[in-house]
């Protein structure tokens, strides 16, 4: 009997050690649609429309950063031809990291291009995401640039 039950402990103890905290965890930032704007520095919107993030890959060797992959539709642009950033945005694609830590992410709006690009960095708070974009060609980042707040709308 007293076999038993140390056999019953060791079986306990080597389970729950095999069971650790090393295992992967979702991302706080959940797939599926957001609402989102893109602001100059007053509050005019500028750019509207719907993001759709639909992949998240845990980076090797990283418990926080993930590579995220999706697209996004452009349903309202400004008609202000002084900025120019917004020529490349068609809607399309997007990429960018998020790390869960921080709870912080970087947007590419177009990854399919390197010159003439907008960026976007935002960190969620209680399931929005807020923050700003830059506009970015080889020669830096341009003087364009201003808010982004995006809201989520539903699941994927």
């Amino acid at each position: 009997m007293k076999i038993i039950a140390i056999l019953s402990i060791v079986l306990v103890v080597l389970f729950n050690s095999c069971s650790g905290s090393d295992s992967e965890k979702s991302p706080s930032l959940k797939k599926g649609k957001y609402s989102y704007s893109l602001t100059d520095s007053t509050g005019t919107v500028l750019v509207e429309g719907e993001m759709n993030f639909n992949t998240f890959t845990l980076q090797k060797d990283s418990k926080d950063d993930y590579v995220v992959a999706g697209s996004y539709t452009v349903t309202n642009m400004t008609k202000d031809t002084s900025y120019h950033g917004f020529g490349t945005m068609n809607g399309g694609d997007l990429t960018g990291y998020y790390n869960n830590a921080k709870k912080f992410i970087n947007i590419n709006t177009n990854p399919k291009i390197a010159d003439a690009n907008v960026f976007i960095n935002a960190s969620l708070k209680s399931g929005l995401l807020t923050g700003g974009w830059y506009y970015s060609t080889f020669r830096g980042a341009g003087n364009e640039g201003g808010l982004f707040k995006a809201v989520k709308i539903s699941d994927k």
